[in-house]
């Protein structure tokens, strides 16, 4: 049997030290530059307009939203005051609680109540300069006297919205589009259209005003 043997080319060494340099050097080509990406980064911050807050209310961060204090509202009748007197302080105290707030000048009144069954009533409260009707359905008379009271609209205080708006994005510049103080029906939506500033985002962001049937503040992001 006959065997025929191939014999290979053989590189000299020179050569190979060539072609092992050669490939070291593609694959060092290919790769980024140090600090590319960070560079490119930096560059579109720069890049980036600050937003405009020039229609925004700068203001602090309260510890809390407001609310309104009990404590600032004239004495409460006592239970042996004629009926009218309590259900006028009543009155006052459901429209200032609608409110968040109180207001030192504020003036509720009503007619005479007799406290009989089927007997309607409404007062006027009279609240930073805007007049809310308060209304009463006595539903049965006598010792104890039932009745469902109904405020019809409440005040709405842009300065108390927007200091709410404060503490619920934890953002000094804010706006609302609304004027000082406005009548709202409990359990209205999209009463005003507001305005927050997030830093973290670079950005202001649009916000609903929706008032709840006691005067609680929500703000759903648009």
């Amino acid at each position: 049997m006959t065997f025929t043997h191939t014999r290979l080319p053989l590189l000299p060494l020179g050569a190979a030290l060539v072609l092992a340099l050669t490939a070291c050097g593609g694959a060092e080509s290919g790769s980024p530059e140090p600090g590319a990406d960070s560079a490119d980064t930096t560059e579109e911050a720069a890049d980036t307009p600050a937003p405009d807050t020039s229609d925004l209310h700068r203001g602090p961060i309260p510890d809390a939203a407001p609310d309104m204090d009990e404590a600032d509202l004239p004495p409460e009748p006592e239970g042996s005051a004629p009926l009218s007197e309590r259900i006028a302080w009543e009155a006052l105290e459901r429209v200032s609680s609608f409110a968040n707030t109180t207001d030192p000048d504020a003036a509720s009144t009503c007619p005479d109540i007799a406290g009989e069954e089927g007997e309607s009533a409404t007062c006027t409260v009279t609240f930073l300069g805007e007049e809310f009707e308060y209304t009463i359905d006595v539903e049965s008379g006598g010792v104890l006297i039932s009745y469902t009271p109904t405020l019809h609209e409440g005040p709405v205080v842009r300065e108390v919205v927007e200091d709410t708006l404060r503490v619920q994005t934890e953002s000094e510049q804010v706006a609302c589009d609304m004027e000082e103080v406005v009548s709202v029906a409990p359990d209205s939506e999209g009463v005003a259209r507001c305005r927050a500033l997030n830093e973290d985002l670079g950005e202001v962001l649009e916000y609903d005003l929706n008032v709840g049937g006691v005067g609680t503040l929500s703000f759903p992001q648009v």
